[in-house]
């Protein structure tokens, strides 16, 4: 059927289409593109003009209709779905509209006794021929934006529908239709009336948009431009979010549509939640600030301390430390409870290497990371865990080695079969199938891998005695509730730790 529809009388309906979400919220009534069919059901069209007498095409009387298109106010929607096709003798203020191409109004009767007001306004091309009809049916019977809503969608076009100054309108909404000759109100709805009484304004109605009192700027802007426009007003304590759509009819600019939504307590819980954040980015800071001095304070024991084991500990204990307020520190940059997984890392990487890296060593270093942030309590436990595995394979890993290589990764686990291996060195049964994907996707893999010394025969990672060790066993398993394990390499010489956890 829509194939006979010549391609101007399809842009039309498609326009319509697009944007009668919108016009129902407009005229708060329910709104149904109709088109005529003959005895056939193929499509038919009146090819007289408001004045003269009712002609048809070849095909014969009207005698189906046929609902194209229907939408409710969002704050209504009864969620009913309309009939495809009815008779024409069913529905005789649309059929009458369709053959008279004229505008009709009555009552259509909807249950046993219950009456909606119904007024049906015809859809014409540039040729004046009525190819379809829209009627708006509403049973609370307010119809005083209805016509100005059916001369929105004859205006309406495809890419409005992408327009955010087009979106739909909720149930607090007002709504004001200003003449855009003399910039005058012409009608309010009750939601528009109850805010600017809010504010000491009397009747809008018969109010000019750029009296003090109103001062909306943003219709000479939609008159200047020629396109919908939305701003932000803010008027004795009140925050509007005014969108003003243009109407035109002929191609001019007629009317101007006005949608205001009260976004006050938005802004006021905005500005809450701005301010603790500011709490919290400075409390960061201070715990930063505050890590960075004892870490200063034990680098000055380190300097003092005799002996060697004792430098060694309190050096281990300020990367510790360090990789601890790197966390606090990139929280009280970003403002946000979540961290760059990446930029930790590297910074972490950095600091160790700087501070652990005999220079006798040719070491190649390298750490790659996918794009993903982590919740502050995670990051943080991830931080001190990748600062130990390093440290562990500095000073451990290349000991009488002349150069080697040191990698780290943190990568989303690549495939399920990964993921049960890994698993596995902790002896728990968490196997995966091969194509459990979803899964995989979830779990995070942290990978240190080092081609040194190996490691010492006879190694048992639950009985060892290394702090460093201990320390990652226990975050992994209490705090990130995940696996750890430390094996040789698959191939050639040298150690990799695995830690993999679920997200």
């Amino acid at each position: 059927m829509l194939t006979q529809l010549t391609q101007e009388q399809w842009n039309i309906l498609d326009g319509m289409r697009c944007n009668l979400g919108l016009a129902a919220d407009l005229s708060q009534a329910k709104i149904s593109l109709v088109l005529p069919l003959d005895r056939s059901r193929s499509f038919i069209f009146s090819a007289a003009g408001p004045e003269k007498k009712a002609e048809t095409n070849a095909a014969g009387n009207i005698v189906f209709l046929s609902v194209f298109d229907q939408a409710e106010p969002l704050t209504r929607s009864e969620n009913t779905e309309p009939e495809e096709i009815t008779r024409a003798e069913d529905e005789p203020l649309i059929t009458q509209a369709l053959e008279a191409n004229a505008v009709t109004e009555g009552f259509r009767e909807f249950e046993t006794g219950h009456f909606a007001r119904l007024k049906v306004y015809p859809i014409c091309d540039a040729q004046d021929r009525c190819f379809a009809a829209a009627a708006f049916e509403d049973r609370e019977a307010d119809v005083v934006f209805w016509d100005i809503t059916m001369d929105f969608l004859r205006g309406s076009k495809k890419d409005h529908a992408a327009n955010l100054c087009y979106r739909r309108l909720s149930s607090i909404d007002g709504l004001v239709l200003v003449n855009a000759e003399d910039r005058r109100i012409l009608a309010a709805n009750n939601a528009a009336r109850h805010i600017y009484r809010v504010l000491g304004v009397g009747s809008l109605v018969g109010r000019y948009t750029n009296s003090p009192e109103i001062y909306w700027n943003g219709v000479d802007s939609v008159l200047q431009t020629g396109e919908a426009e939305e701003q932000e007003l803010q008027q004795k304590g009140l925050f509007l979010d005014c969108r003003f759509i243009p109407l035109r009819i002929a191609k001019n600019i007629q009317r101007i549509i006005v949608v205001i939504e009260d976004i006050t307590q938005l802004k006021l819980k905005d500005e809450e939640l701005r301010v603790k954040a500011a709490v919290i980015r400075e409390i960061h800071h201070r715990v930063k600030n505050n890590l960075q001095t004892i870490a200063s304070l034990l680098r000055l024991e380190q300097r003092r301390a005799a002996s060697e084991e004792a430098k060694v500990v309190l050096r281990d204990s300020i990367n510790r430390i360090s990789s601890i307020a790197l966390v606090h520190e990139y929280l009280s940059g970003q403002g946000t409870e979540t961290v760059d997984i990446n930029d930790l890392g590297n910074g972490i990487f950095r600091t160790v290497m700087s501070s652990m890296k005999n220079p006798d060593l040719e070491l190649e270093m390298k750490f790659t990371a996918d794009n993903l942030r982590l919740p502050s309590q995670q990051a943080a436990s991830l931080a001190l865990v990748l600062n130990e595995l390093l440290q562990n394979a500095l000073e451990h890993g290349f000991e009488n080695c002349k150069k080697g290589k040191l990698t780290a990764a943190i990568h989303y686990l690549a495939s399920a079969k990964e993921t049960g291996e890994t698993m596995a060195a902790s002896g728990k049964d968490l196997s995966y199938e091969s194509n459990n994907k979803k899964e995989s996707e979830n779990i995070l893999l942290l990978q240190v891998e080092d081609d040194g010394v190996g490691l010492p025969a006879g190694f048992d990672l639950h009985k060892t005695k290394s702090l460093g060790l201990k320390i990652v066993q226990t975050v992994v398993q209490s705090d990130l509730k995940g696996t750890f394990s430390l094996e040789p390499r698959p191939k050639g010489k040298g150690t990799v730790a695995k830690v993999s956890f679920l997200l």
